[in-house]
């Protein structure tokens, strides 16, 4: 009989990489940057690199038998659990010093979420959740605005507009734009961390890869939240997907639903 998995060690573990990559990357700046290009034309930094590697190292040495899949190194193959890195989220705003990026971590059981961890260090925040136990900024417990009654009060931000296009969403992109109060800008990880504490009422994206999601996907459902494909399944790569509060998905929805 296996060895039941000790969540609590690496809800722990993952608390402490991210305090640790958070310093690492804090040390950068734009001009010791060195900055390539990937296959798909989005940035990659020397930090990225850098920090992913360091994750590996450290969870090979933790916990043996644990795989990783990451943006930077890919997916190592096999039966075991698995964690899910994106180093960097927001690689373009770390590459030009707006303290907006943040790490992405998730410790993902039987393809189930059941950790999720995103730190925004230029934030100084760590947001956290174990399956079942709530979700927490900063050791502090944190739930969504249920208050939103309304779409013309809701704070709703989304990635910019040619990522919409390109999936052929434009009409999403464009209606909720008219339909909300206000979209403060999309801030990659932070997103995600400010629907969870309440700050934001939803985050609707597309051209997502599960590393930019998977954390935020644990954190949000357990601030209260909601976070789905629009066609009603678990959010996924390739869909047009939503994170919200219960209620601010609701009205959403009902308005998406016609033009989709």
């Amino acid at each position: 009989m296996s060895k039941p998995l000790d969540l609590k060690a690496r809800l722990d573990f993952a608390i402490s990489i991210a305090k640790d990559l958070s310093e690492l990357q804090l040390k950068y700046n734009s001009e010791n940057l060195t900055t390539e290009r990937k296959g798909d034309d989005s940035p990659v930094t020397k930090a990225d690199l850098e920090s992913e590697a360091y994750f590996r190292k450290k969870v090979a040495e933790a916990f043996p038998g644990d795989l990783v899949l990451g943006e930077e190194q890919g997916e190592e193959v096999g039966d075991g659990p698995r964690w899910v890195i994106d180093p960097i989220d927001g690689t373009r705003k770390f590459m030009r010093g707006l303290p907006f990026w943040g790490i992405c971590l998730a410790f993902e059981v039987d393809s189930e979420v059941q950790i999720g961890v995103i730190a925004v260090p230029g934030a100084g925040k760590i947001w956290s959740a174990l399956k079942g136990e709530g979700a927490f900024c900063d050791g502090q417990k944190i739930s969504v605005d249920n208050e939103i009654n309304d779409l013309s009060r809701a704070f709703i931000t989304m990635p910019s507009r040619p990522y919409f296009v390109k999936d052929s969403f434009k009409e999403a992109f464009d209606q909720t734009q008219e339909w909300i109060e206000h979209d403060p800008g999309f801030l990659d990880a932070y997103s995600y961390g400010m629907v969870a504490d309440g700050r934001l009422h939803g985050v609707l994206s597309c051209s997502d890869m599960w590393w930019d999601i998977a954390a935020a996907v644990c954190i949000i459902e357990e601030a209260g939240g909601v976070f789905r494909s629009v066609d009603g399944g678990p959010p996924r790569e390739g869909s047009l997907n939503l994170a919200a509060s219960k209620q601010c998905f609701d009205l959403l929805m009902k308005k998406l639903k016609p033009i989709l």
